[in-house]
């Protein structure tokens, strides 16, 4: 019986952090876009970005400004919907390449 809970409770711990994060790689910052993701969550309440790489100048992730130049930042956001929209505006920048990772964190951590 032991074995059984133990089981059902990792089965629902794996199958709860799947489709939960993913990444998306940005080598034009000459133009606006909006990145978008679906998420397994039901519930979402946070959407946490870690966003690297480099600006040529001053950009713009969800109406936050960056400082150009190298960037290494981790944003938390609300976020109550499981379609994720994040606006990504060039502002300043005329060139640059960033990775942006994003990940809807769940109840069990």
């Amino acid at each position: 019986m032991k074995n059984l809970l133990l089981l059902l409770s990792l089965s629902m711990f794996f199958l709860a952090s799947c489709g939960n994060s993913g990444e998306w790689n940005i080598s034009d910052l000459s133009k606006d876009t909006v990145l978008t993701a679906q998420t397994r969550r039901f519930t979402p309440t946070t959407l946490i970005l870690q966003v690297s790489g480099y600006a040529s100048d001053s950009i713009q992730i969800r109406h936050v400004t960056l400082a150009g130049g190298k960037i290494q930042e981790e944003m938390r956001f609300d976020q109550y919907s499981n379609k994720i929209g994040v606006k990504l505006k060039h502002y300043k920048a005329k060139h640059g390449k960033l990775k942006i990772k994003y990940h809807v964190p769940g109840i069990f951590f």
